[in-house]
């Protein structure tokens, strides 16, 4: 008998210590392909990582069909296919790697909503905005269910939005989510100093875009000291809020504050990295708008080439980063006699097509470009296209901006310029009536823009032979355009 239990012992025991050596077997498998395909990732040998979780996914899917494993194996591969601009596959991927870390994890967690937050910032880093805003708003929702999560990725998901609310048109939407961003990264010991300035930047955004430009000078002021703190005077990511802070003094009449500003970046902006030089695509862009507002044309052309050089090689060909960088070269190309002014229309095109594709057609970037290539072909007199271009643009505008915004002023002064060209006075004139109208309610009385809508609204008087509506438009012009030479 004794034997007989004994011999059962043992059985036993084999077969705990078989199974035991399978699972070590299996995990170290596992292991070895998981960490193998990170280092290819890293190494941004995308299709190796490829085909090293390919390989592991079917066992890992027949040794652990509802473990932790599998989940991290399908997240894995997902961000691989991202990387390699496999969009679809990415999605298949993520949509079945989180429900099992759902399953496996407590309701709701914190977890889950970070790793939701991880795979957002590739899809925004890829330019994929509608796959982007709908983990961090994923995201969102599960972190601020978790009352105890101080982590910093829920500053992260409202700043995000708030940013992607902004490219919407979604002003009072941004707004909110950034006001709290910045409260978040207040209340997290974790975040940086310049995730916190880049939040009051594009919360001072928001604001000038809203016309709002006293609370967009504070927050502006705030960015940059925060910005200066934490990467000292003379980084270049001062540069673009340097920039605006000088556009919002100049909407403001501060014209000595404004000319300060953009003094001090323009002598940022000429300072070289001790690399020898930048390839940040946004730098870049920004040293050349920097330049071109220094009228350094032939600099701010080489730098806008850089720019989309260093674009093309970091976020894609289909990018809007990539749009606006294109759209910077094409405005320097049209704006400046020195240029070969044709350059611009193939410009313009390649970054409507960007636009059309990545944002959508009824897109406020996209409505911008479509309003520049308005003031191209009145440019190239071509004033049907001019027109054309310009019709397109103003419902988009009037629905993004508002009815009243400077963007519509814009567009209005453009369509009103090109009809008058074309001799339909009337309809000239209805639209650079309301366009100064618009302008006249938000800009300081002595603003140069309102010189223009002024000479150009008395420019169809004169075609229509009402020299008495013309005149006194033009002494208010001239006493503007002397106002600001001062």
């Amino acid at each position: 008998m004794r034997r007989w239990i004994l011999l059962g012992v043992l059985v036993i025991v084999g077969t705990v210590g078989a199974w035991t050596l399978l699972m070590r077997y299996r995990e170290e498998v596992w292991l070895r392909s998981y960490t193998e395909a990170s280092d290819a990732m890293s190494r941004r040998d995308y299709p190796d990582a490829e085909r090293i979780l390919s390989d592991i996914l079917p066992k890992t899917e027949k040794w652990w069909p509802h473990d932790r494993r599998l989940a991290d194996t399908l997240k894995l591969l997902g961000t691989n296919y991202l990387f390699e601009d496999k969009y679809d596959q990415a999605g298949v991927y993520f949509q079945r790697a989180f429900p099992i870390y759902e399953s496996i994890l407590p309701s709701n967690s914190a977890d889950v909503g970070k790793m939701k937050t991880e795979v957002a910032m590739v899809y925004r880093d890829r330019g994929r905005t509608s796959e982007a805003e709908q983990y961090y708003s994923e995201s969102l929702a599960i972190l601020e269910k978790t009352p105890s999560f101080t982590g910093v990725e829920l500053a992260w998901d409202l700043h995000n939005l708030g940013f992607i609310r902004t490219a919407q048109g979604k002003y009072p939407e941004a707004e909110e989510l950034l006001t709290r961003a910045i409260a978040s990264y207040a209340a997290c010991a974790s975040s940086q100093k310049s995730d916190v300035g880049d939040a009051f930047y594009s919360l001072a955004k928001v604001e000038q875009d809203e016309n709002k430009y006293a609370e967009a000078e504070q927050n502006y002021t705030k960015s940059l000291k925060i910005q200066e703190q934490a990467l000292g005077p003379q980084s270049p990511v001062l540069i673009a809020t340097l920039a605006e802070l000088a556009k919002v003094y100049e909407f403001e009449g501060k014209r000595s504050e404004a000319n300060e500003v953009l003094a001090r970046a323009r002598q940022v902006a000429s300072i070289e990295p001790s690399s020898g030089g930048s390839t940040d695509g946004t730098i870049l862009n920004e040293r050349a708008r920097i330049a071109e507002a220094a009228g350094k044309y032939t600099e701010a052309e080489a730098l806008y080439k850089q720019a989309i050089a260093a674009y093309e090689k970091t976020v894609g060909s289909d990018h809007p980063y990539l749009a606006t960088a294109l759209e910077n070269l094409a405005r320097v190309y049209r704006n400046q006699e020195q240029f070969d002014m044709t350059k611009s229309e193939a410009l313009y095109q390649r970054a409507l097509a960007i636009r059309e594709k990545a944002q959508g057609l009824n897109h406020p970037d996209t409505a911008n470009t479509l309003s520049d290539m308005s003031l191209l072909y009145f440019y190239e007199r071509k004033f049907n296209q001019a027109e054309e271009y310009a019709k397109q643009t103003l419902p988009i505008q009037e629905k993004v901006y508002g009815p009243t915004s400077l963007e519509v002023s814009t567009t209005l002064n453009r369509l009103g310029m090109a009809q008058r060209d074309e001799k339909k006075l009337s309809e000239a004139e209805t639209n650079l009536k309301r366009a100064l109208s618009i302008r006249e309610n938000v800009l300081p009385r002595d603003h140069s823009w309102i010189a223009t809508s002024l000479e150009n609204l008395a420019s169809v008087y004169l075609l229509e032979g009402k020299t008495e509506k013309a005149t006194p438009l033009l002494l208010r012009a001239r006493a503007i355009r002397i106002a600001v030479k001062r």
